[in-house]
């Protein structure tokens, strides 16, 4: 078997791939490989944005810039990407005899003839789209329907895998921060940060429970206005969601039009915010507050969103934790060195051992 050959050209690719944990790095060797092992003009990956239901950009080879930064695809307006993401493959002989094409103009001006997309997926979802293209019209054959197909599952099993490597780095920033600091405001606040940029959320932040357990009192926000920071006091008896929550386990509303368990429903909406994942921050098994992310269309949260939220709850638990114990140990000192100074007149007399 020598190069040139299918399989081994899969062989090779894998070999290239397994060596990157980088998002970007991975999929643009994809692309290269795939544009060379197709013999295409060209390739482009676009994973897909369900907050914004749009196709973004995120590694491409053989295209020039300027046709790389056309704009996203938003997924409403383009037929044939809504059928690949739902996991057909589909080829286009001549897109110019194609009304469906988005920025025909463009393409027209790059000389770009056919054109064929496939899914990437992972675990049997769609989470993009890896597209090829061709100088001249071609008609693809079963073939290399099939072959693109199988870069394409390879692709998604290394999105995943790079996606899944930068969430533990971030987990492991976020627990170096909390033994690094004792500052409760810095950790708290870059929790919540994480919590919103990690997933392309809208915002996050973090309440914790007051001293009667009544209210959920704002510690740390990351992307919220002020204007609804100050809506008035989250009542715990008064929001469902919160009732639940403080149960332990994580509770969603994927739809804030459609969900009646919310005490500020229209201070919510004319925030922008049309979903909300809320994992609950526990000591010992006690639960002291939550970490919420919110995002701005209706969304239905993922298994892995929802772990690592939580695994930011967690660090956000010992934080709080470490930041209690440190200032019981102060509090603690500082009355002991008051004593010391009652007991032996500290400053006129020293003490005798």
């Amino acid at each position: 078997m020598k190069k040139g050959e299918p399989l081994l050209d899969i062989c090779m690719l894998m070999e290239e791939l397994v060596s990157s944990y980088e998002l970007e790095k991975t999929l643009n060797i994809l692309a290269k490989n795939v544009t060379e092992q197709m013999g295409v003009k060209g390739c482009t990956i676009r994973l897909f944005d369900e907050k914004t239901r749009t196709l973004q950009i995120v590694a491409a080879y053989g295209m020039p810039k300027t046709y790389l930064e056309k704009g996203p695809v938003p997924l409403e307006e383009h037929p044939i990407d809504k059928k690949v993401i739902s996991g057909e493959c589909i080829s286009t002989k001549d897109i110019m005899k194609e009304p469906h094409v988005l920025y025909l103009d463009e393409a027209k001006k790059e000389g770009i003839k056919s054109v064929m997309s496939c899914p990437l997926t992972v675990r049997e979802k769609s989470i993009g789209v890896i597209r090829i293209y061709t100088s001249e019209i071609r008609e693809f054959t079963e073939n290399e329907i099939q072959r693109l197909r199988v870069l394409a599952s390879l692709g998604g099993i290394m999105v995943d895998r790079a996606q899944i490597w930068k969430h533990m780095q971030t987990l492991i920033e976020v627990s170096r921060s909390i033994s690094s600091t004792l500052s409760l405001n810095e950790v708290l606040s870059g929790i919540v940060e994480n919590a919103a940029k990690s997933f392309g959320f809208k915002a996050a932040s973090i309440r914790l429970l007051d001293t009667e357990r009544k209210y959920l009192d704002v510690k740390a926000t990351y992307g919220l206005s002020e204007a609804y920071l100050k809506k008035g006091p989250v009542e715990v008896e008064k929001s469902s969601i919160d009732k639940e929550c403080m149960e332990g386990k994580p509770v969603i509303v994927s739809d804030v039009s459609k969900d009646g368990r919310l005490q500020y429903p229209e201070e919510i909406t004319r925030e922008g915010i049309m979903a909300i994942l809320s994992v609950p921050l526990s000591i010992r098994g006690t639960v002291i507050g939550v970490l919420r992310v919110y995002a701005s269309n209706p969304y239905s949260f993922t298994s892995m969103e929802i772990d690592f939220t939580s695994a930011l709850a967690s660090n956000g638990a010992v934080a709080i934790e470490n930041a209690r114990l440190f200032e019981h140990i102060k509090q603690e000192y500082e009355e002991l060195t008051k004593d010391v100074w009652k007991w032996y007149d500290w400053g006129k007399h020293f003490p005798k051992f």
